[in-house]
């Protein structure tokens, strides 16, 4: 199955440009995956290239691999590490769908997911049955998770009876350790120094926790700013005073993590980090596909933007950081959860995501010692997409 991986001829055409690729589900997205030494090393170039395989910007990202969706725009980039705590890197790329950018700020857990099989696949790391392990270090914010993919004569196993939200098959159990993931951007867990901040939103003061663990996440409770918490991706979608109430929140994190000096600079220069998290008490609803899910069955609902749309489930890194925010003491997670929880169950539109997490107070500050969550992926194609030369003028041009 290696060699298949190795022999694979792209077509001849003056003007087209194949990049080496593989198409890749990882958790509950999808997205190519690349070496590194398969991309261009200028930044701008390397940009353009993502952005015409993808093909942005465009609202149906018709011309391209893209799904005109943030979960279905967004890349990894995986090189040997020459790290010795790490075996490979992995820098996520968050593909604009409308807009030709792209971003690297905050790291994506789902595409994570499948960064270890890619890596055995591609022959940067050799699977060792039963149980291959992989340590990843995410160039975007600097840490090291370690991945457990299960393997069969050194290859991935795809099939198994892990179930994840937003997934409609089952697959094999990859378990994603993201250890002490605290100070992901920031440096510190807690960015301001505090667990909550009281902070003017729309002329009302209102409680927000940002917590930087994974990837920087700010909490607010769905009661606070006029919604339920209960609320479906469209419905959140179709509230314009809702979306644009949870843009300011966000913006106010990004200027505590020192991202933009005011809020109003959030939008064009980090629109994806820090990311927002809309928080209400357990209770019974229903997803947008007619599942019920039970207030027994979760600890807390949770409602996640990402790249300013609502995520129809919720993303790896959000769970960590929700995880670990229920752990922190006096934060707004650990006073909807009721305390801290070796596993906290997480309820999003699409379902119930449970998170291990574990941490101790040592001379009374709180250290995260894990926050691991189980994932699957799958491989879906493998070959060369084709980008148009002109395209990559046009976006140079733009990005330069």
């Amino acid at each position: 199955m290696t060699d298949s991986f190795l022999a694979v001829t792209a077509v001849d055409s003056p003007e087209l440009i194949p990049v080496r690729a593989t198409l890749m589900r990882g958790g509950s997205s999808k997205g190519l995956y690349f070496l590194g030494s398969d991309l261009p090393a200028e930044k701008s170039m390397r940009d353009a290239v993502l952005l015409a395989s993808y093909g942005s910007p465009d609202a149906r990202q018709v011309d391209g691999l893209g799904g005109a969706d943030p979960l279905t725009s967004k890349a990894a980039i995986v090189d040997v590490s020459e790290r010795d705590d790490a075996d490979v890197e992995y820098t996520f790329c968050q593909v604009g769908i409308e807009d030709a950018a792209v971003s690297t700020g905050g790291n994506c857990g789902n595409m994570l997911s499948g960064v270890g099989a890619f890596a055995i696949l591609r022959s940067l790391v050799k699977g060792v049955d039963p149980i291959t392990t992989v340590r990843i270090f995410t160039t975007n914010t600097q840490q090291v998770v370690i991945a457990s993919i299960p393997t069969q004569k050194g290859m991935p196993i795809w099939d198994g009876d892990c179930s994840i939200a937003g997934v409609p098959d089952t697959g094999a159990t990859i378990r994603l350790d993201f250890g002490d993931c605290s100070g992901a951007v920031s440096g510190k867990l807690l960015p301001t120094g505090r667990s909550i901040d009281m902070v003017q939103i729309n002329h009302k003061e209102i409680p927000l926790s940002l917590i930087d663990a994974a990837t920087p996440f700010v909490f607010v409770r769905a009661s606070d700013i006029g919604v339920t918490g209960y609320e479906t991706p469209d419905q959140m979608r179709n509230n314009s005073s809702l979306m644009a109430t949870l843009e300011q929140v966000r913006s106010w994190a990004a200027v505590q993590l020192g991202i933009v000096s005011n809020p109003e600079e959030a939008l064009a220069k980090s629109p994806n980090v820090p990311r927002v998290m809309m928080i209400a008490p357990a209770a019974d609803y229903e997803t947008p596909r007619g599942k019920l899910v039970s207030k027994a069955d979760a600890d807390v609902c949770v409602r996640q933007l990402s790249m300013q749309k609502p995520h129809k489930a919720l993303a790896v890194t959000g769970a960590a950081c929700a995880a670990v925010a229920s752990a922190v003491p006096g934060s707004l997670l650990q006073q909807l959860v009721g305390g801290v929880k070796d596993v906290v169950r997480l309820g999003h539109p699409s379902g119930v995501l449970r998170v291990a997490a574990q941490s101790k107070l040592v001379d009374g500050q709180l250290t995260i010692q894990s926050a691991q969550i189980e994932r699957t992926c799958r491989l879906l194609m493998d070959g060369f997409v084709y980008v148009r030369k002109s395209k990559i003028q046009t976006l140079l041009q733009g990005l330069k």
